[in-house]
């Protein structure tokens, strides 16, 4: 897996970022710009919708997992809604027991992880 690395962008009226790498605390001070770039343009946007792009991550430690659920928070009390895509099998089984990705019981306070980009911005728009 290469170095961390992140790119964001608007995509079908989502904001949308992605990820690749290992995000974890050795990349603590290039993740924190990037997490407060994604606050930034979520607030200057005029989408109310967030994806985060995990394809090309296959390790996130809890710095990751943090950032995530206070994003979540923030976007949802903007009326707006975030998902997750490309999330392995491995990452998506953490996300689930740790209560924060939605299961078959499909829970109003988790989030959504579609398996693309292309799902989750649809599920963003068209719910």
């Amino acid at each position: 897996m290469s170095k961390y690395g992140f790119e964001i962008n608007e995509q079908d009226t989502c904001l949308v970022a992605a990820f690749r790498g290992e995000i974890s605390t050795s990349c603590y001070a290039d993740f924190r710009h990037d997490y407060n770039e994604i606050c930034r343009q979520f607030h200057l946007s005029d989408t109310k919708r967030v994806v985060l792009d995990l394809t090309q991550t296959r390790y996130f430690g809890s710095l990751f997992i943090g950032m995530v659920v206070k994003l979540s928070i923030t976007i949802r009390q903007q009326q707006g809604g975030m998902a997750l895509c490309g999330l392995s099998d491995q990452l998506k089984d953490l996300m689930q027991k740790l209560l924060l990705l939605e299961r078959a019981s499909d829970s109003a306070n988790s989030l959504v992880h579609l398996p693309t980009r292309v799902e989750a911005i649809a599920k963003l728009n068209h719910g």
